[in-house]
C-alpha cells in the first residue's frame, strides 16, 4: 500500500515521538544508575571510614608498671577506667598506695601508669594530688600533654603554679581535652594564660 503525503507526515512524527519518549526513558534509567551508584560509593566511604575509626578505637594501649601483679601492656576500649585496667593486670600488689591513685581516672592510648608503693617516702600524696599516679603519655616534641601530665610536670609550664596545675587536673577527671584550646575552659586559665601555653602544650 503506498502511503501519501499526509501518512507519511503522521508516521514520521510519531517516530519522532518514540524516540523522544525512548530517549527520555533511556536518561531516567541512566540517572537513576548514577544516583545509585553515587549512593553505594557514598555508603562505601562512610563504611570504611567507621571500620577505620573502630580500627583506632580498639588499637589503643597502655603501660601499667609499679605495685601491679602483672604489670605490662595492655589493650583497653574506649572509656575506659584505671579500675578496668587494674582488673586486667591482675589486681594491687600488697604494698600499692592506694590513698594516692584515682581507680576512677579515664584512660587513654599510650598512657604509662605506675602505681606508687606505700613505702616510696618520695611519692607523697601532695606531689600526685588526687590524681593517681604518675601517668603519662610519651612524646618527642618536648610539649606537655595536658591530658596525662602529672602536677609536677603541669607546674613547669608559663604561669601554672599548684592551683591552676590541680585544677587541671580536675577538669580532666570528667572531660578529656579534646584541643589545647579546650584549657581555657578550666577555671583560672583565660586568653592571656592560653597564649603563653599554647606552644608548650599538646593534646592526644
Amino acid at each position: 500500500m503506498k502511503l501519501d503525503k499526509k501518512d507519511k507526515i503522521t508516521v514520521l512524527i510519531i517516530l519522532i515521538i518514540v524516540a523522544i519518549i525512548s530517549s527520555v526513558y533511556k536518561n531516567k534509567i541512566n540517572d537513576r544508575e548514577k544516583i545509585q551508584l553515587v549512593s553505594e560509593e557514598i555508603s562505601s566511604y562512610e563504611s570504611n571510614n567507621q571500620k577505620e575509626n573502630n580500627d583506632k578505637k580498639e588499637d589503643m594501649k597502655v603501660h601499667i608498671t609499679g605495685e601491679i601483679n602483672n604489670p605490662g601492656v595492655y589493650q583497653i576500649k574506649q572509656g575506659d577506667r584505671l579500675v578496668d585496667l587494674v582488673e586486667k593486670a591482675g589486681g594491687l600488689t600488697q604494698k600499692a598506695d592506694e590513698s594516692k591513685i584515682n581507680l576512677a581516672m579515664r584512660l587513654d592510648d599510650e598512657m604509662k601508669i605506675i602505681i606508687p608503693n606505700v613505702d616510696d617516702n618520695s611519692s607523697n600524696k601532695e606531689t600526685f594530688d588526687n590524681v593517681v599516679i604518675n601517668a603519662y603519655s610519651d612524646n618527642d616534641t618536648g610539649k606537655v600533654n595536658i591530658n596525662t601530665a602529672d602536677i609536677t610536670k603541669l607546674q613547669t609550664l608559663p604561669n601554672i603554679g599548684e592551683k591552676r596545675a590541680k585544677a587541671i587536673i580536675d577538669y580532666r577527671q570528667n572531660t578529656k581535652f579534646e584541643k589545647i584550646e579546650d584549657i581555657k575552659n578550666v577555671t583560672g586559665i583565660g586568653d592571656k594564660y592560653f597564649e603563653a601555653l599554647k606552644d608548650q602544650i599538646t593534646v592526644k
